[in-house]
């Protein structure tokens, strides 16, 4: 996928309470593992300063925990309803990633009038370049939670829905009976000539090929195949009463041969298992929505 595709596609990682909350404590987590353990911008002068009593140090820390909390709760609790940033594509979004940094380094200066900061230079954090400074190094530590959470809500929201239609695809088979998957299937050539005749549980996926249609289907635990001269579909109006369902331009699959559904590098697949080997059939994005509502039916 292009960069560009990407960015014009929809933002919908952070849409629901349990993502927005895993995208928040992961941003108070990951603050203070990097802070403490990396020590970064004279924190770790500050640290070995005796001047710096142990009760600072935490309140130092204990700061940064609330301001992360608060201004990325307010953020996606709260400002997104608000300026109306709920359904906005990826481009759209890296905006607010830029904004919520702004609003966790204006809560973080404010809490300072609070929390004494380390070092007690409180005129210097008035100062607004030293302020502009710190601006690039809060986005740089959001940024690894936020992209972290992605990635996360992402894995997970893969394997629900390939969970989802596993559970489907099973109560899909479990609703045909043995005489419906024994029904005779005559497939018909271009000159409308009867060219193949097999049971509807021997059939296992239909190629496209130019004008040709390769039909795949088992016998004596061997997948076979046989070309008959038409196009997909053609051969998919002989069909449209059983659950052979278009799932690609070039690949259309008996439903009860499907054993699971995979996604791998974000595209769905098809798998059917035959004695041998494991076949895995592309599931286009323009097909996927009519296979989830075949398996739903």
């Amino acid at each position: 996928m292009k960069i560009s595709e990407f960015l014009e596609q929809p933002f919908y990682y952070f849409n629901d309470k349990r993502s927005k909350w895993i995208y928040i404590v992961s941003a108070v987590v990951f603050s203070h593992v990097f802070l403490i353990f990396f020590q970064p911008y004279g924190i770790s002068e500050e640290m070995s300063n005796p001047a710096n009593p142990t009760f600072h140090k935490f309140l130092f820390f204990f700061s940064i925990a609330i301001s992360t909390f608060l201004a990325l709760g307010l953020s996606q609790f709260f400002l997104r309803q608000v300026f109306d940033y709920q359904k906005v594509n990826n481009k759209k979004y890296l905006y607010w990633v830029l904004f919520e940094a702004l609003l966790l380094l204006a809560i973080n200066f404010g809490l300072s009038f609070i929390i004494p900061d380390l070092g007690n230079d409180f005129e210097q954090e008035l100062n607004i370049w030293f302020q502009l400074k710190m601006y690039p190094k809060v986005l740089m530590i959001l940024l690894f939670p936020f992209l972290g959470s992605v990635v996360y809500v992402t894995i997970t929201q893969m394997q629900s829905e390939i969970q989802q239609l596993d559970h489907q695809l099973k109560n899909f088979k479990e609703r045909f009976t043995k005489p419906d998957t024994t029904k005779q299937v005559v497939f018909y050539d271009e000159n409308n000539q009867p060219d193949l005749k097999l049971n509807l549980e021997d059939i296992l996926y239909l190629e496209s090929s130019n004008q040709y249609v390769l039909v795949y289907y088992g016998k004596s635990d061997d997948v076979k195949k046989h070309i008959i001269r038409n196009r997909l579909k053609h051969i998919l109006l002989q069909t449209e009463d059983l659950p052979i369902e278009q799932c690609h331009r070039s690949f259309a699959v008996n439903l009860l041969k499907v054993n699971s559904m995979k996604k791998i590098s974000g595209k769905l697949f098809l798998i059917i298992e035959t004695s041998d080997s494991k076949v895995k059939i592309p599931v286009s994005k323009s097909f996927s929505e009519a296979i989830k509502k075949a398996f739903e039916a």
